[in-house]
């Protein structure tokens, strides 16, 4: 139920940030907004443990350290606190293609690696 309520509140959050949101035409990292509601990869379970904690720790756990630094808004050094994010927009502000909003703040993560995390929201974010 949780699970169900977190996914359709994502999806609630996606719409309303990608309809709203301004032109990025002129963006040179716009392009078209990835569906967030795909499996990269059907065949595998991606978890936590073993495919994202990877990412989050090469990728956010400078910011999002405890205390959090340059402005992140929460730590992401645990499962939990990382499932925290996500029900605070993780995964859309990670696949975004606006240079004003995309996680990090260094730049939108490479496609492959967005997929893996696409693929551990599909398949419903795993611990292990």
């Amino acid at each position: 139920m949780k699970s169900t309520l977190r996914n359709c509140l994502l999806v609630l959050i996606a719409v309303l940030c990608f309809n709203c949101s301004s032109d990025d035409s002129s963006d040179p990292m716009s392009g078209p907004d990835p569906d967030p509601d795909t499996n990269p990869n059907p065949d595998k379970i991606t978890t936590y443990n073993a495919d994202v904690k990877a990412i989050i720790d090469a990728q956010c756990v400078r910011c999002h350290t405890d205390p959090p630094v340059e402005g992140a808004p929460f730590p992401m050094r645990t499962y939990q606190e990382t499932l925290i994010a996500v029900d605070r927009d993780l995964v859309l502000r990670m696949i975004s293609t606006s240079i004003n909003n995309v996680m990090p703040p260094s730049g939108r993560l490479p496609q492959e690696t967005i997929d893996i995390i696409l693929d551990w929201e599909a398949d419903g974010f795993l611990e292990e």
